[in-house]
Order: structure tokens, then C-alpha cells, then sequence
């Protein structure tokens, strides 16, 4: 997807996209640490002790 808009448009999404991935590596931390090895990511999914988090169309899914 390319962007459209202003150079400062931009600027925000990146800022907004460096904090959401480090706000998933928390958390896939925080999943790496209940069963250490229990974490791993394939092409459209993560696994997690649990679940596992898949990509659907557009957007992304839980299923137990």
C-alpha cells in the first residue's frame, strides 16, 4: 500500500507503527515467557500457548 498523503502524514503513521510493533513484541514476550518455545509465527499466523492468530482477508483473527 503506498501512502497518499503528507510527508508529516506519513511521519505519524510510522511513529504509530513503531509503537504498535513494539506493543506486540511485549506481548509476544509476555506469551514466550508462559511456555517458553511455545511461540512461533508461520506465513499468516502466530501461535501462542492457547491460540493461535490468523490472518483473514483484512484483518486478523483469534482461534482457540
Amino acid at each position: 500500500m503506498m501512502h497518499t498523503g503528507s510527508a508529516d502524514s506519513l511521519r505519524e503513521k510510522e511513529n504509530r507503527g513503531r509503537e504498535i510493533a513494539e506493543q506486540i513484541a511485549a506481548l509476544l514476550n509476555e506469551a514466550e515467557a508462559l511456555a517458553p518455545g511455545g511461540t512461533h509465527a508461520a506465513p499468516g499466523q502466530i501461535s501462542v500457548v492457547g491460540a493461535v492468530v490468523r490472518r483473514r482477508m483484512e484483518t486478523w483473527e483469534v482461534q482457540l
